[in-house]
């Protein structure tokens, strides 16, 4: 199966390093809540939630991220603007472990920013703050001589055009010459609206649906495969092989030698389609540079932009998260019981969508009825339900040697099966005090029972703004009735009528 080609693909863990030159931007992500319209013009007012407000790197830096991520090592080429803005540019991709000495600080001009407005996960308004003109000459030559000096160190080069002065025909065919020279492979990303002639000579450019029509005049329809367009722009820019996405269809591929194939997207949840194609170039020279066949390659990346359009922004998929939804479509271990580190990464994702997080514990040793509605009334305080649970040895030091009857693996395996749970968390101190501040959780809930002894976690999820429920009790059910039902039917080794 494709599932079980990828893990295969993946097993073996590599570091390749991939140089990436082109466009940094700095992402400003702006969130809040839209209660009302503005009398003063048919608007909406957004109330802005400062706590949920941050910035990161976009543009060609959301390229290197995502090869981070996955697990190369890269080193970047590119220009900021003597500001804050490219302090925090340069200081974001070197806290990442990217190599940022290639970075050029341009007196002269501003780092490019967009700012974006954001409500319940849905944008309302982008603003940006950009210079379009070219890199001078002396800055080309200087940031090409560079490059040229590092190229042998590299396993592969990106170039990441969004079209604000880094990759000018100049820089662009210095850039493939020294790649070809070297024999390393350089693909290219085109930025909407540029001419495609600029990168005659890269090894692979990787443009959209409308980007395609724009440089070749064919218009793709749903549904048809683009051989006619593909193949004319491997004749013009004399390239191995050109990678077409299309959206939500997939991505269509073929090669100079005639090799062709078009790869499906599966349906997915699409939040926002921002930084798929960055995912896309990243995900494929990335496979490639571990020793991948182009189209496994292709396939990975495939896989990695259906993950990346269910987050908000430019976000990038680590290689430990594929590794584990590949395992969980092909049906090898639950994709909803996570380790803590993880799971907080996901939710922070989905708290920026807007949802709320509910957070509950405990043993679950023999799940009962009881459980089953208290998990469910659990999952309607919110818009999804963690569950920690106590670890063996957790449930030992609480409800003494004989306990657990169920171990921890089969506990989760149990609990994440039930519908009302979105993931399970096993951790192994005797209060979840620790697991509740690493996940921060909006609402936590427990048993009425709690009432008078105090909610362990109250205090940090009040702080963050949250709030916790008590859940009503199911009368005569527990674990011990259980136990004590069964060891009296069973009892001298007879079973009770």
């Amino acid at each position: 199966t494709v599932h079980s080609e990828l893990l295969k693909a993946l097993a073996e863990e590599r570091h390749p390093t991939i140089l990436v030159v082109g466009d940094l931007m700095y992402d400003r992500y702006v969130w809040g809540e839209v209660e009302r319209i503005s009398p003063e013009a048919p608007v909406p007012v957004v109330q802005l939630d400062n706590a949920r407000t941050h910035a990161t790197v976009g543009g060609a830096g959301s390229v290197m991220r995502d090869l981070t991520a996955l697990g190369a090592k890269v080193l970047a080429a590119g220009m900021v603007g003597s500001d804050a803005e490219g302090e925090d540019v340069i200081s974001t991709l070197s806290g990442e472990g990217v190599d940022t000495s290639l970075i050029i600080i341009d007196e002269s001009r501003r780092t490019t920013q967009k700012t974006r407005v954001i409500s319940k996960g849905h944008h309302l308004l982008r603003i940006d703050s950009e210079e379009k003109r070219a890199m001078s000459r002396e800055s080309t030559s200087r940031l090409v001589d560079a490059i040229a000096g590092r190229m042998s160190s590299v396993d592969a080069v990106i170039l990441s055009d969004y079209d604000k002065g880094v990759l000018s025909a100049e820089s662009v065919r210095a850039i493939a010459a020294a790649a070809r020279k070297a024999g390393k492979p350089a693909w290219a990303d085109p930025a909407k609206g540029r001419d495609f002639a600029v990168f005659a000579g890269v090894s692979a450019v990787t443009p959209n649906r409308k980007e395609t029509e724009e440089a070749t005049g064919r218009k793709i329809a749903a549904g048809v495969e683009p051989a006619d367009a593909a193949k004319e722009i491997i004749s013009k820019l004399g390239l191995d092989a050109v990678v077409i996405t299309l959206d939500s269809e997939g991505i269509y591929y073929q090669t100079a030698s005639g090799e062709s194939r078009m790869i499906r997207a599966r349906p997915r949840a699409a939040y926002d389609v921002t930084g798929a194609g960055d995912m896309v170039i990243a995900a494929a020279v990335y496979a490639m540079a571990c020793g991948m066949e182009l189209g496994t390659a292709l396939l990975l990346a495939n896989f990695a932009a259906g993950m990346e359009v269910e987050r908000v922004g430019a976000q990038p998929i680590a290689r430990r998260e594929m590794v584990r939804r590949l395992e969980h479509e092909a049906n090898i271990s639950s994709e909803k019981v996570l380790p803590a580190a993880e799971l907080a990464e996901i939710l922070t994702q989905r708290r920026r969508r807007g949802e709320k997080v509910v957070f509950t514990n405990g043993c679950f040793d023999i799940l009962h009825a009881g459980h089953v509605k208290y998990l469910q009334f659990s999952r309607q305080q919110g818009d999804m339900l963690v569950v920690g649970l106590n670890s063996d040895r957790s449930v030992a030091a609480l409800k003494g040697a004989k306990r657990p009857i169920v171990g921890q693996s089969e506990r989760a395996m149990i609990v994440s099966a039930l519908s009302a749970v979105d993931y399970v968390v096993i951790f192994d101190d005797e209060t979840p005090a620790a697991l509740i501040k690493e996940l921060r959780p909006d609402i936590l809930v427990k048993g009425e029972d709690w009432r008078e002894k105090g909610v362990v976690g109250s205090d940090t999820v009040k702080a963050d703004g949250g709030k916790v429920i008590l859940a009503p009790l199911v009368e005569g059910l527990s674990t011990t009735g259980i136990v004590e039902r069964v060891l009296d039917a069973y009892s001298g080794g007879k079973k009770s009528e």
